[in-house]
């Protein structure tokens, strides 16, 4: 399980990058947006979707009301960086928005607020070597990590000035530089994210997180929450949960050690092939974890990127879909 989530996740970065320079159309979109009106949403409960990758945008025009309907709070929304062979980072979105992609990021932001949504705003850097996605060289390292920590405080300003509901400086930190580095990073940078950004900020690590290794680097106290990932893919009911037990332990200790006020499944997502099976295990999901969690991020809303070679995990118009809706809107 633990191999399966990392690998979904390259496959999923991957198609980011890759296909949100194509998805779009080919037309350059020049915006000058207004300041928000946006007043913040008070969660004390996630119940969030990510949509398949590079599908962002079509769902936001589509799909709100029905998400609404379903009991969903919040969309999830990755800041995607391109990290460049000598350190530095490209943003990047799709080709309707190039050369003006904070700007499409922010449009997005605008939509799910205009709907009634919280968003939950995450960096999201990858380095890709042969086309596949890597961790960060050692020697590009430093240079990268400051270039990301100047973004992510931009970004931060801008979730402020946006009224965003939640944001996570660096996405599964430790699987790009290391858990060294990325407890460091991430310990260093959460004041001056305290300082410009007034809302819950998340530390989201891959699978179960790095576990006990963290406080030989540091410490993770003073975020809100900790999320962790956890996929079902070519797994039955027991090995999954075998693995959600796991995850659950350690999240539950990141809550206890560091003080924390919660933690949120990140990603979580079901094969759809087996659409009874799939069904079937969201129900027992929700069974075992939602009275001891602080939320969920699911995977993933609106029709599977055709593109996406990654496992399709899409839940809508599917019995899970029932399933997500019984437990967001009632339980």
């Amino acid at each position: 399980m633990r191999i399966k989530n990392n690998v979904s996740k390259t496959v999923l970065t991957i198609v980011c990058l890759l296909l949100l320079t194509i998805f779009s159309g080919c037309i350059t979109e020049q915006q000058n947006i207004k300041s928000s009106t946006h007043t913040r949403l008070n969660l004390f409960f996630f119940k969030g979707v990510w949509a398949s990758p590079g599908m962002e945008e079509n769902v936001l025009e589509h799909d709100t009301e029905k998400m609404k309907v379903d009991g969903v709070n919040i969309f999830a929304i990755p800041v995607m960086y391109d990290v460049r062979q000598d350190g530095s980072i490209k943003i990047v979105l799709n080709a309707k928005w190039e050369g003006n992609e904070k700007n499409g990021y922010i449009n997005m932001i605008r939509k799910a607020h205009d709907a009634g949504l919280a968003v939950f705003l995450e960096m999201d850097p990858v380095y890709l070597e042969n086309g596949e996605v890597v961790p960060v060289p050692k020697k590009i390292k430093e240079i990268f990590m400051e270039n990301l920590k100047t973004a992510c405080l931009q970004w931060a300003e801008i979730a402020e000035q946006e009224g965003i509901e939640a944001f996570s400086p660096f996405n599964e930190p430790t699987t790009v530089i290391g858990v060294e580095d990325a407890i460091k990073w991430s310990e260093g940078i959460l004041p001056l994210i305290r300082q410009r950004f007034n809302s819950s900020v998340i530390i989201k690590f891959a699978g179960e997180g790095p576990g006990e290794e963290i406080s030989q680097y540091g410490s993770i106290e003073g975020y809100d929450y900790v999320a962790v990932d956890i996929y079902a893919i070519n797994d039955d009911q027991d090995s999954f949960m075998e693995y959600l037990n796991l995850v659950i332990a350690n999240a539950s200790s990141y809550v206890e050690n560091y003080n924390l006020k919660g933690f949120i499944f990140g990603e979580m997502g079901i094969d759809s092939k087996n659409e009874k099976f799939q069904a079937e295990l969201f129900q027992r999901f929700f069974e075992e974890t939602w009275n001891i969690t602080s939320g969920y991020f699911i995977c993933g809303w609106g029709q599977h990127n055709p593109e996406d070679p990654f496992t399709d995990v899409s839940f809508t118009d599917k019995p899970a879909e029932n399933i997500i809706k019984q437990w967001y809107t009632t339980g």
